[in-house]
């Protein structure tokens, strides 16, 4: 995985502990690992390769494990969980490429219990744009997934 996968990865758990009324210091903790993520040069993963350490000083070790795990494996059981512990109509929204938890949170509150079919009339009808935060760029990359999901399937690819 690169760096900004990752990043996303822990950006996603963020904002799911903070919908969750999680640990602040926890959440903050994930978002500042992120950022250092974003500001490195050079990829995890390729550091790990060589032997090095992660280069992150001011990460924890449960934090230094995860990043190492995600970097190593491509997948995070942790977040998956977190992923699991989620309402199932969010769960549809976040297999969307470019929506996180915060907006699929907020389509889910505005426009209603959403499935794959209810998020493809959602998408018809021009009210997914109504959702703050959604415009026509996400709208087209929600189009696209349910697209691509197809006709008989009505939950999205991961």
């Amino acid at each position: 995985m690169t760096n900004r996968q990752i990043a996303a990865v822990l950006f996603n758990i963020s904002a799911i502990l903070k919908q969750q009324n999680g640990n602040p210091y926890r959440i903050r903790a994930y978002r500042r690992a992120a950022q250092e993520l974003l500001r490195m040069r050079e990829q995890v993963a390729d550091r790990l390769d060589t032997g090095k350490s992660l280069g992150l000083p001011r990460l924890g070790p449960s934090l230094t494990a995860k990043v190492t795990t995600l970097a190593r494996e491509g997948r995070l059981p942790f977040y998956e969980e977190l992923c699991d512990s989620l309402p199932e109509d969010m769960r549809t929204l976040l297999r969307v490429p470019g929506l996180g938890p915060t907006i699929a949170g907020r389509i889910c509150r505005d426009i209603g219990p959403t499935d794959a079919a209810g998020l493809r009339r959602a998408v018809a009808a021009g009210r997914i744009q109504r959702v703050w935060g959604v415009g026509p760029k996400r709208t087209a990359a929600i189009a696209n997934a349910l697209g691509s999901a197809g006709a008989q399937q009505e939950r999205l690819p991961l």
